[in-house]
């Protein structure tokens, strides 16, 4: 099994089937060869970005219930935290980028190091992390 991080826009994704992202993103989740692993932070962006699609809310709740199946949900403690703290001084991001640091240091106390996304640019040259192929 191989232990990876699900970012926000795979569980979007993999609701839309209208996205060319869909297919790559439905089977990342359904793969029983993947451990997968969220947080809450990514629950409620999830339906922050849902909502804002106007998405039946039937059809995005479902789909959570779903997706919750599959996937371990991550908190944040008193580890996360002083990892966040070392990464906001490493890194200093701005703006929304804090919250993928915030993401990030839960995996991290966690001892997850890989992360699937289809905005690579949100974590690009994080040397603490690795980007999967998806």
């Amino acid at each position: 099994m191989i232990d990876i991080f699900i970012d926000t826009n795979i569980l979007v994704y993999a609701l839309d089937k209208q996205s060319v992202f869909y297919y790559k993103a439905s089977g990342l989740l359904t793969n029983e060869n993947n451990n997968l692993f969220i947080t809450t932070k990514n629950i409620s962006e999830y339906f922050c970005v849902c909502t804002k699609m106007n998405l039946n809310r039937d059809t995005i709740f479902n789909f959570y219930k779903d997706f919750r199946k599959n996937c371990t949900l991550l908190f944040p403690n008193d580890i996360s935290i002083k990892k966040f703290e070392t990464l906001i001084t490493k890194y200093n991001p701005k703006g929304n980028r804090i919250f993928d640091f915030e993401i990030i240091s839960v995996m991290l106390a966690s001892n997850i190091r890989k992360i699937a996304t289809f905005n690579k640019t949100d974590f690009i040259n994080i040397s603490e992390i690795e980007l999967i192929n998806i």
